[in-house]
């Protein structure tokens, strides 16, 4: 294993993100804060001077990534980059302890939007925009990052986006700096749509870029302790849209602009996704209505608002969830884990495999009906193959048990039952809300032991890289000395 490239590859990454700290320094110091705008300079420093350090240790070391090294070089940039990015919430006024400020960190990049701040109201502004602006880039900006560093340096760019992405759609563009240029410009042009919105709608320019920056990434981290509750209704109904928008593959937004129908038309997990969306908010607006008295355009917000935010694991709250009742409660338990369409900024397990699941397991029933007959199950008009089909089955056998795994750790760290299983789904889902009588539905996690942060931490880490990129570096096989390049799995 040559560590080398590794290193080179993170240090690369550490010194956009250390620059980009500069960035919440100088809105601290226009605020008049010097104190906080100091902390982001010393951050800024560090993560800057250890970066320069990998690369200058490394800048000759880089060659093509073997398949090992794409997992391992994934894997290791994300825990340096949060690692780092924790650093301006532990250099703070009002610092959090390491182990908060990492999990700040990992919760805003991989944009779960768990939270450990007790009381934003009295946080700087630098900070605000930091835990936006981690999300901003936890959205898409790591992929895109090395997609333009990696190819600049010969290395294979595009296998490890494969490593990080579910996304396994055709490859639409035969230029790998078409598809950064089409990424950023769909991103950036929807946070500034957004935020334009928000600010027609009432808010202010800080607030409405700090909500579109954590609403186009799906993150959830809002400026507010009270998320989207005090928001006026026109906010409220504008975050729905953004959130719907950003659950569907990125390049759906690119493909519409220029009026091609047809990618939209022919993918059976964007359909799925409509229509569960629209099933979920009817059931949740007649359940309000009939068991709270709730008008049916209250019902209505309410409903579509919780609905789309948990599905696309943004995590925005509108209302108090639990204050719904129990079948509220249970029923978005069940939607925790569940994400959005492959190729957007959502977390979860993705819809696109729930589709090749319920596809594999007909066929599968079919042939026992009639053992003689040929069945070819075909996703968006082409035949699903076994190892397709396998490769989602391994997904979820994995997901459970860390599931499992997680929910037993935490029980055994002191959580009840109820917070345990909403807390690993959420970690696991990179949703960010949780249930229970520690975090309760306002998002705090502030109240837990530091041994149940961190196992969260690792959870929304292996939530994020979609499992397969942690795990395979468990393997034996990972660590033998390679013979010949190979192919990456499928999954």
């Amino acid at each position: 294993m040559r560590a080398g490239i590794t290193f080179f590859v993170s240090g690369c990454i550490l010194i956009v993100f250390g620059l980009t700290m500069i960035i919440p320094a100088i809105v601290d110091h226009s605020a008049g804060d010097g104190v906080s705008a100091r902390a982001f300079w010393q951050a800024a420093g560090v993560t800057s001077f250890f970066g320069a350090l990998f690369v200058a240790t490394f800048y000759d070391k880089y060659e093509k990534l073997t398949v090992r090294e794409m997992y391992l070089t994934t894997s290791l940039v994300w825990l340096l980059v949060c690692a780092f990015s924790a650093l301006p919430f532990f250099f703070s006024p009002a610092p959090l302890g390491y182990t908060d400020s990492f999990f700040e960190a990992m919760s805003g990049l991989t944009t779960t939007g768990a939270t450990v701040i007790k009381d934003l109201s009295a946080a700087p502004k630098g900070i605000l925009l930091w835990r936006a602006m981690l999300q901003w880039f936890g959205g898409v900006g790591i992929i895109v990052i090395a997609l333009g560093i990696l190819p600049l340096l010969r290395i294979g760019g595009m296998q490890l986006y494969a490593t990080e992405s579910s996304d396994k759609s055709d490859k639409t563009m035969p230029k790998t700096s078409q598809i950064i240029k089409t990424i950023m410009i769909v991103y950036t042009l929807l946070t500034v749509l957004c935020a334009a919105a928000l600010y027609v709608s009432g808010l202010n320019a800080f607030e409405s870029a700090a909500y579109s920056m954590a609403t186009i990434p799906t993150g959830g981290f809002a400026p507010r302790a009270s998320s989207a509750t005090e928001l006026p209704v026109a906010s409220q109904w504008i975050l729905t849209f953004f959130m719907f928008v950003c659950g569907m593959p990125l390049l759906v937004s690119y493909f519409l602009f220029k009026r091609n129908a047809r990618y939209v038309r022919d993918d059976l997990q964007i359909w799925t996704y409509v229509y569960f969306f629209l099933t979920g908010t009817f059931i949740l607006t007649l359940y309000l209505m009939m068991t709270r008295q709730t008008p049916l355009i209250d019902s209505l917000r309410y409903a579509a608002f919780s609905f789309i935010s948990i599905v696309t694991s943004s995590g925005f709250l509108n209302s108090d969830i639990e204050s719904w009742g129990n079948f509220a409660v249970m029923f978005f338990t069940f939607l925790l884990p569940i994400g959005a369409c492959s190729g957007s900024t959502s977390g979860g397990i993705k819809i696109f495999r729930f589709n090749i699941m319920y596809l594999a397991s007909m066929q599968y029933l079919r042939r026992k009906i009639l053992p003689h007959g040929i069945f070819i199950a075909k996703y968006n008009g082409k035949p699903l193959t076994e190892e397709i089909s396998s490769g989602v089955f391994v997904f979820m056998v994995i997901f459970l048990l860390c599931f499992l795994v997680s929910v037993l750790a935490l029980s055994l760290i002191g959580l009840d039952f109820t917070t345990a299983i909403s807390a690993a789904l959420q970690g696991l889902g990179n949703t960010g809300v949780a249930f229970g009588s520690v975090v309760g539905s306002s998002g705090g996690f502030y109240n837990l032991p530091d041994a149940a942060k961190w196992l969260l931490a690792g959870d929304m880490m292996l939530g994020r890289l979609e499992y397969m990129t942690v795990f395979v570096l468990l393997l034996p096989l990972a660590w033998r000395r390679e013979k010949k390049s190979i192919s990456p799995p499928a999954f």
